[in-house]
């Protein structure tokens, strides 16, 4: 899943300012340098969120309703939340990205 992620936000970051959609990452990394690899070695281009901040963002997404951690929200450009469900968001970002 997360090869396929970055294939479909490279493209949708070439569009600039005319981007459809941003990801985010909901991770459980004890530690910032956890966290750094992964998203290194994952090529990951997106902003992340350690678990432990979710209370400061708890709009952005509830463990309720995602049931997975480590988790992609997926934005529109103003920052409505179009999916916090990680099995719906490749759909999603399909329909956004017209792939």
């Amino acid at each position: 899943m997360t090869k396929q992620l970055v294939s479909i936000n490279k493209k949708n970051n070439k569009l600039g300012d005319k981007k459809k959609f941003q990801l985010v990452l909901v991770d459980y990394d004890r530690s910032a340098k956890g966290l750094e690899g992964y998203l290194k070695s994952s090529k990951m281009s997106w902003p992340a969120i350690k678990l432990d901040q979710m209370k400061s963002v708890s709009e952005l997404t509830s463990l309720g309703e995602t049931g997975f951690i480590p988790n992609i929200v997926l934005l529109k450009p103003d920052g409505t939340m179009v999916s916090n469900k990680r099995n719906e968001v490749i759909k999603k970002l399909s329909e956004l990205s017209g792939s």
